[in-house]
């Protein structure tokens, strides 16, 4: 995975659902307004640290500088293990800069940060989906933390484990978890100044680069206060639009494209309120009947070719939940004859 593409996803420990209890709606509140004040702290305060992010058996110590002006967000990202990569971003604009390679020019949406953004106008929607729950205290990186929790109720999203310190809501530890208590992965300060006094030069790129990759971060992200809002006139193949996906998955959007190679190809868009997957849907006259899994990081992806059309599945979500999409398109691909 390339170092921009996971630098805003992390891990947890997970505490078994049957010991947080059932959702209240003041836990939801509650959680809300914590994570509400995170999503300020992150954009808007000034800070200095460095951090670890582990995946398996990966690791990566990485040193952040951050400062919000009238002028906007600046931030400089540089890695401290491993072979020399800065990321700047200005703004919406981030340039990912590695050595050693050729000069490599891109304009592209990127929707990853470095810390987590939730969409915290979606969590009523996903209260049926996930218990949510204020936990205790704990020191990171020489502060103290407070937990807040969303926990999954089945196998076919994830959790999320947050540590903020109080008095700003700033977030110091993030970490990722399914629901059987295993280890994706974690991003943690080690140490970390709140409230620095930020150079203009301490945000300039140091590294001399040969590679500058340049990417705009998403301004686009869907919306799913009305998860049935979707684009009614955008037409889809017949019976795509009835797929079977897991409880509490609603098609939140859908639309139409074309690849880089040309070709024209339906989007679904389906997500229980924090948790998205996407379905893309080409045409495939081979006629050949097919299917392959992948994993990278947290995003799990599902390739499939059904009754003349490709289909690839992919989204931060669980193996669990493309393989459950996918075996329904198998069966009804090879059993249903249904036309499409």
């Amino acid at each position: 995975m390339s170092f921009s593409s996971w630098l805003g996803r992390s891990l947890m420990i997970f505490i078994p659902l049957a010991a947080v209890g059932a959702l209240r709606a003041d836990d939801r509140v509650e959680v809300e307004q914590w994570l509400d004040r995170m999503a300020q702290a992150v954009e808007t305060l000034d800070y200095r640290g460095t951090l670890v992010h582990w995946h398996g058996d990966q690791f990566d110590a990485l040193k952040i500088i951050h400062r919000s002006d009238e002028s906007g967000v600046r931030e400089r990202l540089f890695s401290l293990s491993g072979s020399p990569r800065e990321i700047i971003r200005d703004g919406d604009l981030v340039r990912s800069l590695r050595a050693g390679e050729r000069q490599v020019l891109v304009q592209s949406q990127l929707s990853a940060r470095l810390l987590p953004h939730l969409p915290l106008r979606r969590l009523k929607l996903a209260s049926e989906a996930y218990v949510m729950r204020v936990g205790n205290q704990e020191r990171v990186a020489g502060h103290q933390t407070r937990i807040i929790e969303i926990l999954p109720r089945d196998a076919f999203r994830y959790g999320y484990r947050f540590w903020l310190e109080p008095q700003t809501g700033m977030l110091l530890r993030f970490a990722l978890l399914d629901h059987e208590a295993m280890v994706i992965q974690q991003l943690t300060f080690v140490e970390i100044e709140l409230g620095a006094r930020i150079t203009d030069d301490e945000l300039e790129a140091q590294l001399e680069s040969t590679a500058t990759v340049e990417s705009r971060l998403s301004q686009n992200t869907p919306t799913f206060e009305n998860l049935t809002a979707f684009d009614s006139d955008s037409s889809m193949p017949d019976g795509w639009d009835s797929l079977r996906v897991p409880v509490h998955f609603q098609l939140a959007r859908q639309g139409q494209g074309e690849s880089a190679s040309g070709a024209d190809f339906n989007h679904l868009l389906y997500s229980d309120g924090l948790a998205s997957f996407s379905v893309y849907i080409e045409n495939d006259s081979s006629g050949q009947m097919s299917s392959r899994l992948e994993t990278l990081g947290s995003v799990n992806l599902y390739t499939g070719t059904y009754d003349d059309h490709q289909v690839t599945i992919v989204g931060e979500v669980p193996l669990a939940t493309v393989r459950f999409v996918g075996q329904w398109l198998q069966t009804e691909g090879s059993e249903s004859g249904r036309s499409r």
